[in-house]
């Protein structure tokens, strides 16, 4: 398998994952808080923002510049997190379900635009986090779906 297949593979199928704990739920569980104060559509509208905000660094790597979130200093997700939902806390759940679909998209379509050189290690690096992370936060939504009998 290229790295190219094994990317569009990893976001695929983690992406799948994501989509499978979510499945079924009603507007209202998607509204409800699953921990803290964030609900299913606050963990789907920060997943949203960080694909977009790594969009602008696949341009970046494939004219042989630095990502910016090379710079990234993990500390700082909290500073992040809040800022980003700030930014987007409000948007209705109908525009949340439509960007994290449009964003993976998007994300295919400049990935696919990339040269093969350029690929590794950032895009690959970043496509192993970004299928973690959906893994980690439909991991979230599993168990609070088992808890709340959902």
């Amino acid at each position: 398998m290229s790295d190219r297949e094994e990317i569009h593979s990893t976001l695929q199928e983690a992406r799948k994952e994501l989509l499978a704990a979510i499945d079924g739920l009603t507007p209202q569980q998607m509204t409800t808080p699953v921990y803290d104060d964030w609900s299913v559509k606050d963990i789907l509208t920060h997943i949203v923002s960080w694909e977009e905000i790594a969009m602008p660094d696949f341009r970046r790597v494939a004219r042989g510049h630095l990502p910016a979130l090379a710079s990234f200093k993990e500390p700082e997700v909290d500073k992040w997190n809040a800022m980003l939902m700030s930014l987007r806390r409000s948007f209705p759940l109908d525009q949340v379900m439509y960007e994290l679909e449009a964003s993976r998209k998007a994300t295919m379509v400049v990935l696919d635009s990339l040269p093969d050189e350029r690929l590794v290690p950032f895009v690959r690096m970043w496509a192993d986090v970004a299928a973690r992370h959906d893994r980690e936060h439909a991991q979230d939504i599993r168990q609070w779906r088992e808890k709340e009998g959902i």
